[in-house]
């Protein structure tokens, strides 16, 4: 490669990486940005007994419905939102793991961790009225108004028959890139104005998930960290129990908690326009930036193409070419221990 040729693709170059680099910045800070589409904004604080390992947790006139696990500690219990106090519970016996619950015709169904179980209770009075029976584990329940919407600590969540408990089908939760998100947890359907959706919390983590039940897709996700970390006392104090209040409003609270909190988790508004604690035209400016920046690409490579153009005609005019082949391997060089171990994983 001649000198002037050289010169022309060191100054093109140059000029790309010098805008490209300042268009990617820019592009990086807006990426970056807190996720305030999907935001948790506390509304208030209100008391939680401690001792309680939720399960399940629904929000039914005015009441919050809460199923508790352990074995030997399970129960099923009305709580007042405002205070904590318990207002009635119904306990279990040695051989019973509570799991999630969700209300049904004036009926709360309640899972059953290993037991296969499903039971159901009259809201009214906590009586037992009927059961349904499943294989495998339970963890979340929910009811979309057709179906019961079931969990089982795994990425799959099944869609029930409200009369049999039969599964009709079956999606898998997925991230953006088709990833299965494993350890789906406690459930809860909503409507929005984008259609059905169900909130997930995964086991263990800080974060609730909302995804499309039509296909198991992830449309967004809510960082929990702020709540969790004030109620993180031991390795089973984690995040569980989700009760949707009204419109964007949801009563949110963990394992051995001693609070619960009334939060509003923004872009899940039921009023027609979605909410955003700040401006929602993000994906407008990115749009823009991106056509700036290939705009920008197409002149930076215009120009480098009349450079190496003339470059080319003072070659042409030269009795011998220069011939440099010292950036080629005919033998690659061996992998390393390390990439083979990466390679073959």
């Amino acid at each position: 490669m001649s000198r002037t040729r050289g010169r022309g693709l060191l100054l093109a170059s140059l000029v790309f990486v010098s805008i490209f680099s300042s268009l990617i910045q820019a592009e990086n800070i807006e990426k970056y940005e807190p996720n305030v589409e999907h935001e948790i904004v506390i509304i208030s604080e209100h008391n939680h007994q401690d001792e309680a390992f939720t399960q399940g947790l629904e929000m039914y006139n005015g009441s919050i419905y809460e199923s508790t696990g352990l074995y030997g500690h399970s129960s099923l219990r009305e709580v007042n939102p405002w205070t904590g106090d318990v207002i009635r519970s119904k306990t279990f016996n040695d051989s019973i793991f509570s799991e999630g619950i969700t209300v049904y015709n004036d009926t709360i169904v309640m899972l059953t961790w290993k037991s296969e179980i499903a039971y159901v209770f009259e809201i009214e009075n906590l009586t037992l009225v009927s059961s349904y029976e499943y294989e495998g584990e339970g963890w979340g329940i929910c009811f979309d108004g057709n179906s019961f919407v079931m969990s089982n600590g795994t990425s799959s969540v099944s869609f029930r028959n409200q009369e049999t408990f039969e599964i009709e089908r079956t999606v898998s939760v997925t991230d953006g890139f088709g990833n299965l998100i494993n350890r789906i947890n406690e459930l809860e359907c909503i409507d929005t104005p984008s259609g059905p959706r169900i909130l997930a919390n995964i086991w263990q983590q800080d974060r609730i998930l909302v995804f499309d039940p039509s296909n198991g897709t992830v449309t967004g996700e809510y960082d929990a960290r702020n709540l969790s970390s004030e109620n993180n006392n031991g390795n089973n104090n984690v995040l569980n129990g989700i009760a949707h209040s009204s419109d964007s409003e949801f009563w949110i609270t963990g394992k051995n908690w001693s609070t619960m909190y009334l939060v509003q988790m923004t872009n899940l508004s039921w009023t027609g326009e979605n909410i955003c604690i700040s401006s929602c035209g993000n994906d407008q400016d990115s749009s823009i930036l991106y056509a700036e920046l290939i705009s920008v690409s197409v002149i930076v490579l215009l120009i480098s193409y009349i450079l190496l153009r003339r470059d080319n005609t003072s070659e042409n005019k030269k009795s011998e070419e220069t011939v440099n082949r010292h950036d080629e391997h005919l033998n690659p060089p061996p992998l390393s221990q390390g990439d083979e171990e990466i390679l073959n994983d």
